[in-house]
């Protein structure tokens, strides 16, 4: 599998659509790059990683830009589906306007200030805690209607919409294994006195499972350990499970590869042009399974891509290769005999058969999902009315998240066909009509 990984673009709502954006001229040297990258490699990008900082100050305008320029120029440029896009929240991400009141201080204090080993348990049952968890989560509410196209949401953890305080998506492998993509919410403690071992992530990140020996683990965080205060059990459980770390934040490209892992940072797309040694960049990463049986390895193969001299380039390795490649070994398995296609005899006689038309790949929720939130509320909500798909859960979600709960329903029912062709259709009427 192909990704893309960027980090900190810091879209600014003051420079966004205009023609002195100090930043326009950097980001198209970054599609045609990418773009070029792709015809180069003769492989397009399965899969793009976004590791925090999307926005500079969480602000609407600045995801709406953000929107727009995932799909209409990295997308194209990449050939990976919109869909395909995960994202997670970094600290410019909280709109720092909202949220600001003494309860929410104080709880923020509370935490910093807790017991190292009280501090986990502390943050659980504030985001367990229905008033207390929107005093966590309201601040980063512009991020998660932006997030909410790609499934990407983070909050209290919801049944009936499926917020998760996590992001988490599988991929299959070349040789029918798993990868297992982990993203985690870094900013539940977030304010202008962010600083190292300051910030606290999600005490989940430090719970995942192994699943399996088919399942391998890719974890993507905006702070790296050393800003986190409840770091330990996180670092811990994340080096003994997870072969790739991904981290933002930190506006330096680096690899940092161990025996049992590979850690990179992404860089920043768009850092301050008065950082000491400003150098733009993002990654190309390539994971894949090699050997079988009891000698399976995870391969990882790295372009890292730095802006220098007014254009994108690689950045070598210590020994001067132009790709950084690392193997990790991997758990003992071997694809199950039921799950490889038997040989099909072939009849004597050549059979007849009526042409089927394929009128294209099936919809899925994520693509469904970012449809469905291009529609106004009143078209999503006369939707869901249209197709029984709304809920007795439903009172009290916000518009994009009784969206999502519909669009969960729709594939539990297996109507996802259908409430994709109704969003078409009213996508169509809104069209003809003006």
């Amino acid at each position: 599998m192909r990704f893309l990984h960027l980090s900190d673009i810091h879209f600014r709502a003051s420079d966004l659509d205009k023609p002195y954006d100090p930043n326009l001229g950097l980001r198209d040297d970054m599609i045609d790059d990418v773009r070029d990258m792709v015809e180069r490699l003769d492989r397009k990008i399965d899969v793009i990683l976004i590791s925090g900082d999307i926005a500079f100050a969480g602000k609407e305008e600045e995801y709406d830009f953000a929107l727009r320029w995932i799909r209409d120029s990295l997308c194209p440029a990449s050939g990976c589906e919109p869909e395909d896009v995960i994202v997670i929240p970094g600290n410019h991400d909280v709109d720092r306007k909202v949220g600001n009141s003494a309860l929410y201080a104080g709880a923020r204090e509370l935490l910093r200030d807790r017991p190292l080993d009280k501090a986990n348990d502390a943050i659980t049952k504030y985001m367990d805690d229905g008033e207390s968890s929107k005093a966590l989560f309201s601040r980063i509410e512009n991020y998660n209607r932006f997030a909410a196209r790609f499934l990407c949401e983070v909050g209290k953890f919801d049944k009936v919409s499926g917020k998760m305080p996590f992001v988490r998506r599988d991929f299959e492998l070349n040789d029918k294994s798993t990868l297992r993509v982990w993203g985690f919410n870094s900013v539940l403690v977030c304010d202008e006195h962010d600083k190292p071992e300051k910030m606290f992530v999600d005490p989940s990140a430090a719970q995942i499972e192994r699943g399996g020996p088919n399942v391998a683990h890719l974890v993507m965080c905006h702070h790296p350990f050393n800003w986190l205060r409840n770091a330990q059990p996180f670092q811990d459980r994340v080096e003994k499970i997870a072969k790739v770390h991904l981290f933002g934040h930190e506006h330096t490209l680096r690899v940092n590869p161990s025996v049992n892992f590979t850690r990179i940072k992404a860089g920043a797309l768009q850092p301050d042009r008065d950082e000491p040694n400003w150098k733009p960049g993002y990654n190309i990463i390539d994971i894949d399974v090699q050997g079988t049986d009891a000698k399976r390895e995870l391969r990882i193969e790295i372009w890292v891509r730095q802006h220098e001299l007014g254009k994108f380039r690689a950045l070598p390795d210590d020994d001067d290769n132009m790709t950084w490649e690392f193997t990790h070994k991997l758990a003992t398995w071997t694809e199950p005999v039921s799950a490889v296609a038997a040989p099909v005899e072939q009849p004597a006689i050549p059979l007849v058969k009526e042409e089927v038309k394929v009128s294209g790949k099936p919809p899925t929720a994520r693509s469904v999902a970012f449809k469905m939130l291009d529609l106004a509320a009143a078209d999503q909500k006369a939707i869901i009315k249209s197709l029984a798909l709304g809920g007795d859960g439903d009172k009290g979600l916000l518009d994009y998240e009784s969206a999502l709960a519909a669009i969960r329903r729709a594939e539990d029912k297996g109507v996802l066909v259908e409430l994709d062709r109704a969003i078409d259709e009213k996508q169509t009427s809104r069209s003809a009509n003006g």
